[in-house]
């Protein structure tokens, strides 16, 4: 298992922003690779009371588990490779498989018992920098698609400061973006309310 720190500023942009921003950057369709995030919380969402994120994301036939949760600056994330057959059993039935992430799980909320909250579909450019890496994420989730810029630097100071200097370079708005976990409980919150 790796454990690593995640120090990232991320903004949400809209479609014209975002197209304009990649091709500032000469990505092209090619440069996008698709991956499927499935998260998980306990009935009582524990994980997410704690600020807390656990996902198995599935790239290009390898599939990865990570807890995330919130460390002095940004989160540790703890990532676990898993088979095939131990993501299925988990997304169809919570069932994770034993090792270190399932262990620091039961150290933060008590439990090993999780629920598949949803998949969120994420096709993914990146490049390095500055000193870090660029992240261009268009997401589909329960019928919306979204539009993320994320930057991934060694300070909070040093991605605030990269984030600001493309908001004014590139004249889009700095606005405040929840997760992508927490968009995808906010867009199931408003299909339960429609219905």
């Amino acid at each position: 298992m790796a454990k690593e720190q995640e120090i990232e500023a991320k903004n949400l942009l809209t479609e014209k922003e975002f197209s304009s921003l990649a091709a500032s950057f000469a990505l092209e369709e090619n440069d996008f690779s698709s991956q499927k995030n499935t998260y998980f919380d306990t009935s009582s969402f524990d994980l997410r009371a704690r600020k807390s994120a656990l996902r198995i994301r599935e790239r290009a036939g390898s599939f990865t588990l990570t807890l995330k949760e919130p460390a002095q600056e940004g989160l540790t994330e703890w990532n676990q490779n898993i088979t095939a057959q131990e993501a299925q059993e988990a997304i169809t039935g919570g069932i994770l498989p034993a090792g270190d992430v399932a262990g620091r799980l039961q150290t933060l909320i008590g439990s090993g018992l999780v629920e598949n909250i949803g998949t969120l579909t994420t096709y993914r450019a990146t490049q390095p920098f500055r000193t870090g890496e660029i992240f261009f994420d268009r997401s589909h989730y329960l019928g919306a698609t979204d539009y993320e810029l994320e930057i991934e630097g060694p300070s909070e100071k040093d991605v605030s400061a990269w984030m600001n200097e493309l908001a004014e370079q590139h004249q889009f708005p700095l606005r405040s973006t929840p997760n992508k976990i927490e968009r995808l409980f906010q867009r199931s919150r408003e299909q339960n309310e429609k219905q």
